[in-house]
């Protein structure tokens, strides 16, 4: 008996057993939580049939072989038990799984062992340098997970790497150090557990076929499970290392396919156009200034409780939308919705909502108007976020990058101003930092709101911190468009704001740049989606011409809709009457009746600090 216990035979019949005993209870219970969908989605019957047939085939050519050779089929029991024990500990550690689903348990274990044998039957210690990249990322998304409510995903991995390091030094807090280390210890420990595991299995052969044996358990698992409770996240870690894989390819495609994108626009200016409301000298500054980050209901002109906006507050000529969607958690892809006539993001298929021509200010310059550009001290690297803004601002004369916070930008827009004549039709176009995490751009001399801490370690310990913070930044930028404005005194003028994109503040459990980790989720169903948008203008402009008059009297008239980036292309030029063939009057706002944004965006009731 003692002998039958210790034989490779007993040792997969308990392991079958034992699968099998947990498939009941699962099947049995209610019980069973939720988990965060990563990667979520049923796996059909079918693949996994020949997935089963094909190991069984492998496996019965690899027990023949042995056989004939001589050679044991499987390594003895010690050894097995010794690769399961570590696959149950890898289990447990790097996914959260078990914690909501004790009975994925078998399926999980199976399939980690099946893929420790057969990787290390085919490169033997080389494939701990995949382990250790691998465990190190799933215990990091763990802890990542838990502090910002998101997984690795193509969006989190495409925000990494256009991370400026004024954003990525505001992760690199203690806490997440010590994450970061943890993790790659972690990982280097449960390595060092495989290695001395698999250093006492001599024979690649058996090998083979106990990854066989484990693998063709681990299918019967899953077949044994009934198709609408088997999802592709049970299949850890063969599905997670593929998912990872998606995620980095995504990503790159997603830099790279924008940029060629945008490259790829012909000039607006290219058709025939006419501008019929100037004729040329009237020293119009138009002012297009695309903010960074700021939520709407985080503004007090939309009636957030806090007064984050006292200035634009007061101002008497003030056109304010609190109900704008912004297309993408992406700043390029926001950056084309707005200054394009695209409608959705990259990865919306429509072709009708896809840019199809250049920028918005290349019409104006060919009318006469000297575009200057004016950008954060982060955008003067070269990144896809920096390469995109400058395609699109292809006709700024000028491009300046403020030497230090945005304010330190408001002198450079006077040098500007003061260099030209007053006759001269100008754009100001501005895109700097913001409320960008880690929300450090505000007066820390003065700060409205306290305690305020710009550093994300914990960030849902530290909400008061962090939202005050958050709400300093939007108070900032009250301020800072107040200097703006201060510089155009006696000037027809009209000032145009709108944010790029959200910012994510624990109020859909999700914090900081992080993006969405669950497939059944998207931005857009999130409150970040809504930004702040807002026109300025001066009683000179208004007083210009009753073309200008009407305009603003149309889009005071409009202020209730749900609107969208995609108006903002076409609103500039209907309030401008520049006839383009490019114009859409059903997304002009200055238009009688406009066509309201009809995407996808949250909930009314998810709506907040909107004005009725």
């Amino acid at each position: 008996m003692f002998s039958f216990l210790r034989s490779r035979l007993c040792f997969v019949l308990l392991i079958a057993l034992a699968a099998a005993a947990l498939i009941a209870i699962r099947l049995g219970t209610s019980w069973i939580r939720d988990i965060p969908p990563h990667g979520e989605g049923m796996v059909p019957t079918l693949p996994l049939i020949a997935l089963a047939a094909g190991c069984a085939l492998l496996l019965t050519i690899g027990l023949l072989i042995a056989r004939k050779r001589g050679l044991p089929c499987l390594p003895n029991a010690g050894i097995l038990w010794g690769i399961t024990l570590v696959s149950v500990l890898c289990a447990e550690s790097c996914t959260m799984l078990p914690m909501h689903e004790i009975s994925a348990l078998p399926l999980l274990v199976l399939l980690t062992a099946g893929s420790f044998c057969l990787l290390w039957a085919l490169l033997r210690s080389f494939s701990l340098l995949f382990w250790w990249i691998f465990f190190s990322l799933e215990l990091a998304q763990i802890a990542g997970y838990t502090q910002y409510g998101s997984r690795i995903n193509s969006l989190v991995i495409a925000e990494t790497l256009e991370a400026s390091q004024e954003e990525i030094s505001g992760y690199l807090c203690k806490t997440n150090l010590v994450i970061a280390l943890s993790s790659l210890l972690g990982g280097a420990a449960l390595c060092w557990l495989l290695a001395w595991v698999m250093k006492h299995c001599k024979s690649r052969l058996s090998l083979l076929n106990t990854g066989l044996v484990f693998m063709l358990l681990a299918v019967s698992v899953g077949l044994a499970i009934p198709p609408s409770q088997r999802h592709a996240r049970h299949f850890w870690p063969c599905f997670e290392t593929y998912s990872l894989t998606q995620a980095c390819t995504e990503a790159i495609f997603h830099n790279q396919a924008t940029i060629r994108q945008v490259e790829s626009l012909h000039s607006p200016a290219e058709q025939p156009s006419s501008l019929c409301s100037l004729h040329g000298g009237e020293g119009v500054v138009l002012v297009v200034h695309i903010g960074e980050s700021v939520r709407a209901d985080r503004m007090s002109v939309n009636g957030y409780e806090r007064d984050t906006t006292p200035w634009l507050r007061r101002y008497p000529n003030l056109i304010n939308f609190p109900h704008c969607v912004s297309a993408a958690c992406d700043t390029c892809q926001a950056q084309i919705a707005i200054l394009t006539d695209a409608r959705r993001d990259i990865y919306e298929k429509n072709p009708e909502l896809q840019p199809h021509t250049g920028s918005v200010l290349d019409l104006f310059a060919a009318h006469g108007f000297r575009v200057f550009a004016f950008f954060g001290k982060r955008n003067a690297t070269h990144l896809k976020y920096d390469l995109v803004v400058r395609l699109l601002t292809r006709c700024a004369e000028q491009k300046l990058h403020a030497p230090g916070s945005p304010w330190t930008s408001v002198p450079q827009m006077a040098s500007v101003l003061r260099s030209l004549p007053k006759s001269q039709n100008t754009i100001l176009f501005i895109n700097n930092e913001g409320s960008h995490t880690p929300f450090y751009h505000y007066d820390h001399d003065n700060p409205p709101f306290q305690p305020a801490g710009t550093s994300f370690e914990t960030p849902s310990s530290h909400a008061t911190e962090v939202n005050n913070a958050y709400d300093n930044t939007v108070h900032y930028t009250d301020e800072f468009v107040r200097r703006v404005t201060s510089l155009l005194h006696g000037r027809p003028w009209l000032y145009l704001y709108i944010s790029d994109h959200g910012e994510y503040l624990g109020h859909d459990g999700i914090w900081g740049r992080a993006a969405l980790g669950e497939s059944s989720r998207s931005y857009l169903s999130t409150t970040g989606c809504y930004v702040g948008a807002f026109i300025l203008f001066s009683p000179e402009l208004e007083a210009m011409n009753s073309h200008f008059a009407e305009a603003l009297r149309t889009l005071r008239s409009h202020t209730t809709m749900l609107i969208a980036q995609e108006h903002i292309f076409h609103t500039l030029l209907g309030f401008f009457d520049l006839r383009t063939p490019w114009y859409n009057p059903a997304l002009d706002l200055t238009s009688p009746t406009p066509q309201p944004y009809t995407g996808d965006h949250p909930e009314e009731e998810n709506r907040r600090g909107a004005t009725p």
